[in-house]
Formats: C-alpha cells, structure tokens, sequence
C-alpha cells in the first residue's frame, strides 16, 4: 500500500510539504504542488481519513454506532440511516466507522474507550435504551455526539427523531375516524424512549375522542414479528370487541397480521391494523400496511449534519424534527 513517505520521495519532497500540500496550505508552491499531485495520482495514493488525523491533529471519522442488529430481521433501517450519514460526510471529507453492539458488548468496551481508540471526532448512535451502558456514558461523557431517536440535548449532544408522540396520535385519530372505538395498543420497548412517545399518542387521541383507557388494551410486543404474534394469537379471541390494533413498529404489526390470518380474523373487515415505520416489508404485506413513514436517510443526513455542527462549534438547534408522512394502504 502506498504511503505519504512514497509520494514524498517521489516527488522529492518532505513528508510534511506533502501533507500541506494534499491539505490545500497556502504556504506550498503551485509548482510543488502540481509534482506532488502527479506523483500521488501516479501512485494512486489516496489518503484516508485517519492519516489526515494524524497530521492535522484533529479527526475526520464520524463513529456510527448502532445496537439492536439481530439476525432474520426485516428491515432496512440501519442501510437506510447509512446512507443518508455517508451522503453528509463525504460532502465534507469525512469517513463513517461503523460499530454494532450488544448490551455484553457495551460492559466489555466502553464507548469512550471506543471512541478514543478510533480517534473519532464524533459518533452518531442509534438502536440504543435509556437503560444501555453507552447511553449513560454518554450523557455523562465529553464526546461529540447525535442520537437518533434519543432524547438528548446539551452543547456537546444533540438528537434527531421525528415527532412520535404526533405520528402515533395521527395514526390513532384515523382509526377513530373510521368509527374504531376499541382499539389496542402494543408497545415495543419500555425502556426505548420511542415506546414511550409513541404510546402518549395513542392515549392522546383516545382522551381527544373522550374515551376511557383500557389497561387490558395495552399490549407488549417488543418490537419483534415473533412476540407480537404471540401476545396478539391469545388476545383477539378474547377480546371479540376490539376492531383495530395499532403498533408501534412495522415488524410487530406483522406480527400481528400473521396472527389474524391463523385465527381466520379478516383484515381490514374485522380487525384494522396499522403499524410504524414503513419498512420495505410494509407495502408487500397481505393486506399492505397502513403506517407511518420515517425517511431513515434523511435522519442519518441530518444527524451527520447536526455532528458536524457541534463539533465545529456552530451556534444551531441541538434537537431536530424530520418530518414523517401517514400511508393510508388496505390493512386499517
């Protein structure tokens, strides 16, 4: 692999005449330069982000840490973030490391000590609980850092989301709307803040329509396909009253839509069902899933944004909204 000491004795140059000159100084010929440029392209010497660190003393890597990966899943929202973080940190000369852990791997590396190691300027998390290690570390720590749905909000953290509480509360209004009255709720995660704001909206718009709250309606699916067909294949048949179930994730709804097809429970006529997220899954659906969109690219993008923002030490917002977008489909 070629090295900046190559392209230095190349083009007979210093080692550090290189770097100023690959790092646009004002203080290097245009004549050095264009030798210096010949000599890397003939090279084809392409400097990484973590060399420009080490000359310039400051970090060009955003960490992306994500949690929460499992095999089998069905979904494309951890692609969809990268995307859209990549899209922001390559406009501005940046690398993504990306990093998943678990809640053993958090106890066996903190996220300091990961950040340290890597010379992360800042990172960008995703997929973690209120009750994770990371979480903790970061709130309390010194690093740079955005949170995707995670509630934060200092000069060093910032958090992108869209507005949950509203999104489900949309959801809920157009069940009502279509004359539902019982409707259940299933959560994910009580320890996921989405869960959470999620769940308000729900129970915002039942008081909206003056409606009682039925503990036995709230119900835990922990945002998994499998868990949410199990607390549902129970539940409906005990409860022939209620004629729509709103969760909130897509993968639960599926759940969900497995469920009633078992319990030969006929989707929309008998049993509305709308998820949340409108992963790639949702459109194919039998009945197609009415949902909630998140763009999760531009999330990412905007994360990446706001990072770079703080890291630089920009005067801007340290919370940031993306808007999202009810799909009306056949299941609800």
């Amino acid at each position: 692999m070629t090295s900046i000491k190559d392209v230095a004795n190349h083009a007979k140059v210093s080692i550090a005449t290189v770097s100023r000159a690959l790092n646009g100084a004002s203080n290097v010929t245009e004549a050095t330069r264009k030798r210096i440029l010949a000599a890397a392209k003939e090279l084809n010497y392409h400097p990484n982000a973590m060399a420009r660190s080490l000359v310039e003393k400051k970090s060009r890597i955003f960490g992306y840490i994500i949690s929460g990966l499992k095999k089998g899943a069905k979904h494309c929202i951890v692609q969809d973030t990268l995307v859209g973080i990549y899209e922001y940190a390559s406009s501005i000369g940046y690398e993504i490391l990306m990093f998943a852990v678990d809640s053993n791997l958090q106890r066996s590396k903190s996220y300091v000590d990961f950040a340290n190691e890597h010379a992360l300027a800042g990172v960008i998390i995703q997929g973690l609980r209120t009750d994770d290690q990371y979480y903790r570390e970061m709130i309390d720590g010194r690093i740079p850092c955005v949170l995707i749905d995670l509630p934060a909000d200092s000069s060093r953290i910032g958090s992108v989301s869209i507005d949950n509480a509203a999104a489900a509360k949309e959801a809920t209004l157009h069940l009502l709307a279509h004359g539902h009255r019982n409707i259940a709720f299933m959560t994910g995660v009580d320890e996921a803040s989405v869960s959470t704001e999620r769940s308000l909206g729900y129970l915002a718009a039942l008081q909206q329509f003056g409606l009682a709250i039925k503990p036995e309606y709230l119900l835990h699916g922990n945002f998994s396909e499998d868990d949410a067909y199990t607390a549902v294949k129970d539940f409906l048949p005990a409860s022939p009253e209620v004629s729509a179930v709103f969760c909130a994730s897509d993968l639960m709804a599926l759940g969900v839509l497995r469920a009633a097809k078992e319990l030969n429970i006929k989707v929309p006529q008998e049993l509305a069902v709308i998820g949340f997220d409108d992963i790639l899954l949702a459109a194919y659906a039998d009945p197609p899933l009415t949902t909630v969109h998140q763009d999760f690219t531009d999330l990412g993008f905007e994360a990446a944004r706001m990072l770079y923002n703080i890291i630089k030490g920009q005067d801007v917002p340290h919370t940031r909204t993306v808007p999202h977008t009810f799909i009306v489909r056949k299941s609800g």
